[in-house]
C-alpha cells in the first residue's frame, strides 16, 4: 500500500515538473520573441493569417456532398482556391526560415542548437499529422502516413538544413535569394519530367505508381494522393522559392557607389545623322554604360530594393509559368513547374503589396488581429479542424426528411438551404462559422497569446 502511494506521489511530482518545464520554456520563448520583435516581418505574418482564414473557410463546409469544385483540391490537372492554399502556406512558412536562423544566431545559439530545434519542430509537425489521422479516422478509411502536416514538416526540415548548410559556406542572403529560386525551379522541372514522363494522364503518372507500391494501404482514398510520398519531396521546390523570398526580405544594405558615365548625346548637340545615331547607340550599349545604369539600383534605399526584387521575381516567375504551360499542365498533386511558378509569382506579388502596407507604411488597423492569427497558424488550424470533426458527433433530426444529421449538415439544410439554394448553402455556412472563429480569435490579440508550433 505504501509503495503504491509512493509511486503515485512520484508520478504526480514528475507531471508537475513537466508542466513547470513547459511553462518555463513558453515564457523563455515569449521573452526571446519580444527581444527580437524587430526581426519579424509583419507582412509575412499577415499573409499567413489570410491563408489560415481561407483554410478555415475550406474546412468548415456545411454540406460535404455539395461543395463547390473551387473549394476542393483538383482531382488531377487544374488550379482551384483549395489548390493554392497549401502551396502558398509552404512559401510563407519557408520565408520565415532566414529570420528564425538569424534570431537564434543573434541570441548566441550555436548551429548545433539551431539544428536541434529544427528537427524537434519537424518531428512535432509530422507527429501531429499522424495523430490527427488516427484520432479522426473515418469509417472504412486508413491512417495516412503522408498528409498536409507531414508534407509541411518534410519541407521545413529540408529547406532549413540546406539554408543553414549554405550559410556555413559563407554565402550571403543577397546571393542566396537567387540560388534558392533557381534551385526551386530546377527541382520543380525535374519532378515534372519524372511525373509526366509517360504522359499527362492520371493513369500513367509516376507519382501515383510510387504511392501505390509503397503506401497503398496508408494513403488518401482519392486516385491521386495530393500529399503522397513523391509530392512531399516535389513540393520542396515551393519551399526553396519561399526561402528565396525570405532572403530578399532579410537583405542587408550593399555598400556600393553609383558609377558615373558621361554620354556624348551627339544627336542632341550636332544634329540627326546616321553617324551620330550610331555613336549614341554605342554610348548606351557598352559595358561601362550598363554598369552605370545598374548602379542606380544602389542609390535606392534598402526598402525600395526589396520591393523591386519582389516585383521582378513575381514577373519572372509568371513568365516562366506561361512558358511551361505550353507543355506541362498546372497540377497540384505533383506540384508541376507550371503550378509552382504561377503560385510563387502570386506569392511574391502579394508579399510586395503587403510589405508596402504592413511594414513600410506600418498600417495597423485590422492588421494586428490577422497577424496574430498568422503567428498561431498551425495551432488554430488544428483546433478548427478538430472542432469541425467533433461537430459531426452532434446529431439533430431534420424537420424535412426526419433523418438524423450532423450539426453542420442540419444547420445548412434547415436554415440556409431554403433561402440560398443548393449552390451557395455550404459556402454560406462556412462563411458564418469562419467569421465566428475570426471574431473569437481576437482573444489572441487581447491576451498576447503566441503558441508557434
Amino acid at each position: 500500500m505504501e509503495n503504491s502511494v509512493n509511486k503515485k506521489y512520484i508520478i504526480k511530482k514528475k507531471i508537475i515538473k513537466s508542466i513547470n518545464n513547459i511553462k518555463l520554456h513558453y515564457y523563455d520563448k515569449r521573452e526571446k520573441d519580444i527581444n527580437y520583435k524587430h526581426l519579424r516581418v509583419n507582412s509575412i505574418d499577415f499573409l499567413r493569417g489570410i491563408l489560415v482564414i481561407l483554410t478555415m473557410f475550406i474546412i468548415n463546409q456545411g454540406l460535404e456532398d455539395n461543395i463547390s469544385k473551387n473549394f476542393k483540391i483538383s482531382v488531377w490537372n487544374g488550379m482551384t482556391l483549395a489548390d493554392i492554399i497549401l502551396p502558398l502556406f509552404i512559401i510563407v512558412m519557408s520565408a520565415s526560415i532566414p529570420f528564425f536562423v538569424k534570431k537564434n544566431y543573434e541570441n548566441g545559439d550555436i548551429i548545433k542548437t539551431i539544428l536541434k530545434r529544427v528537427f524537434i519542430r519537424a518531428i512535432i509537425l509530422f507527429t501531429i499529422g499522424i495523430v490527427f489521422s488516427v484520432l479522426f479516422l473515418e469509417p472504412e478509411k486508413v491512417v495516412r502516413l503522408t498528409g498536409p502536416y507531414q508534407l509541411i514538416a518534410i519541407n521545413y526540415l529540408i529547406c532549413s538544413l540546406i539554408y543553414i548548410g549554405l550559410l556555413n559556406l559563407r554565402m550571403k542572403n543577397n546571393a542566396l535569394a537567387y540560388v534558392f529560386v533557381v534551385l526551386g525551379l530546377v527541382l520543380a522541372l525535374i519532378f515534372s519530367l519524372i511525373a509526366f514522363g509517360k504522359g499527362i494522364d492520371i493513369e500513367k503518372n509516376t507519382f501515383i505508381l510510387v504511392d501505390k507500391s509503397l503506401i497503398s494501404g496508408f494513403k488518401s482514398a482519392s486516385i491521386a494522393d495530393p500529399e503522397g510520398i513523391m509530392a512531399c519531396f516535389s513540393s520542396t521546390s515551393l519551399g526553396f522559392i519561399g526561402v528565396s523570398m525570405g532572403c530578399i526580405l532579410n537583405k542587408k544594405p550593399i555598400d556600393k557607389k553609383y558609377r558615373h558615365y558621361k554620354r556624348p548625346h551627339k544627336v542632341r548637340t550636332e544634329g540627326f545623322t546616321r553617324q551620330n545615331i550610331l555613336i549614341d547607340i554605342k554610348s548606351w550599349l557598352n559595358i561601362k554604360s550598363i554598369k552605370s545604369i545598374y548602379s542606380n539600383y544602389y542609390r535606392m534605399n534598402n526598402e525600395a530594393k526589396k520591393i523591386i526584387h519582389l516585383l521582378v521575381f513575381s514577373i519572372m516567375l509568371f513568365l516562366i509559368s506561361l512558358f511551361a504551360s505550353i507543355w506541362l499542365p498546372a497540377n497540384r498533386n505533383v506540384f508541376s513547374i507550371t503550378l509552382v511558378a504561377r503560385i510563387s509569382s502570386l506569392a511574391f506579388l502579394l508579399e510586395m503589396i503587403l510589405y508596402i502596407f504592413c511594414d513600410i507604411l506600418d498600417i495597423r488597423f485590422g492588421v494586428n488581429l490577422i497577424q496574430n492569427i498568422g503567428v498561431n497558424a498551425i495551432l488554430i488550424i488544428i483546433v478548427v479542424q478538430a472542432v469541425h470533426r467533433l461537430i459531426h458527433f452532434i446529431k439533430l433530426k431534420s424537420i424535412y426528411t426526419g433523418m438524423w444529421m450532423p450539426f453542420n449538415n442540419w444547420f445548412t439544410t434547415e436554415l440556409i438551404l431554403p433561402i440560398a439554394g443548393i449552390d451557395y448553402a455550404s459556402a454560406l455556412y462556412s462563411l458564418l462559422i469562419t467569421s465566428i472563429w475570426v471574431m473569437s480569435l481576437n482573444l489572441l490579440e487581447k491576451y498576447k497569446i503566441k503558441i508557434n508550433i
